[in-house]
């Protein structure tokens, strides 16, 4: 009778346990073999719609990555055994590092400067709520107070911009340049990583990219701030992914022979002896001597979620640097869809362009606002954070139907997925005076 009883319950526990195995993963099988590859149709047939548009300035576009780490951030091991491959693939031209010091006397350049197989990285700090480029040779003592290291940086050229602008900072500091108006780890802390945890470990190798998207939401307070603050003055606004490559599970041998395991935020898990099984879940060393990788966020995955395009003259890191300043620069969610030869301006009574995004004009030297994108979408005209025009239908330019009047005015483009119009592409604004 006990037996019997005991069995019973045992079959009960295993039959609870296998029916919310069921309920964790249902979703992500659904998505797998149902949602993802409609999405990747459709995004596939946008791709044909494709347009290149003339250029109306003789600014080249690059597209980069501004807010990533790399092995000299306590969590991060990311080499450019795993950047450059990730940045080639994904057509990104320049990575902009943000690597937190490791004590309060930060020493810059360090870690990675230069081109790298094309690919130009330039090294910088997040620390203290900043993303700082000084751009030269220096030193920066964080102890010191922060906006006097801001004024410090940017007197000697560098950029300071605000990174994680859902925390507190000195909004009225007036020497930031610019701010995130999205950062992929600021739209994960609002939602419970279970559930995408357990979509991921389901799609994470082919549709890493759409599971990684089940954390968006788009950013209604951060960008009404950036709105309400260009209304005072000219305020940048740039997307950051803020890549480690540190959310996974990752195995390499050491020297003597033993196994290393390295978890969540480049912590040591434990080092364990060889098992008999490990060589049915270890492959070949790969570049970086990782014999085992369980990846959640990658840097091939990050630097294509969303993308910041800048005009400048060439692929340097002042050239860059000067126009990201001057707030020539869009961003764009680019597993949606590349953005390159998006363009944004202004014309003066003359039908002349007399402005582009992040310039200013007179009120009476412009005219009309024109915007032209190389994929059909929904055009949104934003007027100092309130929308005044949208385009009826997806088109691929826009141009203003209503009289200008001081203020900024930026450009938002949404896509049509399943039926529903996300998010795409946020310009700068152009401000009229």
């Amino acid at each position: 009778m006990i037996k019997k009883t005991i069995k019973i319950v045992l079959l009960f526990i295993s039959g609870i346990i296998i029916f919310l195995i069921i309920i964790a993963f249902a979703p992500g099988v659904w998505k797998h073999w149902v949602t993802y590859p409609k999405y990747d149709k459709e995004i596939v047939e946008l791709q044909k719609l494709r347009k290149e548009p003339s250029p109306v300035t003789n600014l080249k576009t690059w597209r980069g990555v501004m807010h990533a780490h790399s092995y000299l951030s306590h969590d991060s091991r990311g080499t450019l055994n795993d950047i450059i491959p990730a940045a080639k693939a994904d057509g990104i031209d320049f990575v902009f590092l943000t690597d937190h010091p490791k004590g309060d006397i930060d020493t810059i350049p360090k870690g990675y400067k230069g081109y790298y197989e094309g690919v130009l990285i330039e090294p910088g700090s997040e620390k203290q709520g900043f993303d700082c480029w000084p751009l030269d040779s220096t030193i920066i003592d964080w102890r010191v107070d922060k906006d006097k290291i801001a004024k410090n940086i940017i007197t000697k050229g560098g950029i300071i911009f605000y990174a994680h602008t859902e925390e507190p900072h000195n909004w009225s500091n007036p020497d930031f340049q610019g701010m995130e108006i999205y950062n992929f780890h600021t739209d994960t802390r609002d939602q419970s990583p279970v559930p995408v945890l357990f979509n991921m470990i389901v799609n994470g190798n082919k549709y890493r990219h759409w599971a990684l998207r089940e954390f968006f939401d788009e950013q209604t307070t951060i960008l009404s701030r950036w709105d309400s603050l260009n209304m005072i003055r000219k305020i940048v606004g740039f997307s950051a992914v803020d890549s480690h490559e540190n959310q996974n599970i990752r195995a390499r041998y050491l020297q003597d022979g033993r196994v290393l395991w390295v978890g969540n935020n480049n912590h040591v898990i434990d080092t364990t002896q060889v098992k008999f099984w490990h060589k049915w879940i270890f492959s070949d060393p790969d570049t970086s001597g990782w014999v085992f990788k369980l990846m959640v966020d990658t840097y091939l995955s990050g630097f294509n979620y969303i993308t910041n395009y800048v005009l400048a003259e060439d692929l340097t890191a002042r050239s860059l640097a000067e126009h990201m300043k001057k707030g020539h620069l869009f961003t764009a969610f680019k597993t949606l869809g590349d953005a390159k030869g998006f363009q944004y301006f202004a014309k003066n009574q003359n039908d002349s362009i007399c402005a582009i995004l992040g310039d200013s004009v007179k009120v009476a030297g412009a005219k009309t606002l024109v915007a032209v994108s190389p994929l059909p979408g929904q055009f949104r005209l934003i007027h100092d954070g309130k929308i005044v025009n949208v385009s009826k239908e997806e088109k691929y330019e826009f141009i203003s139907s209503r009289a200008l009047e001081k203020g900024a005015y930026r450009i938002e483009i949404h896509l049509k997925l399943q039926g529903k119009l996300i998010p795409w592409l946020y310009s700068n604004p152009i401000y009229i005076y």
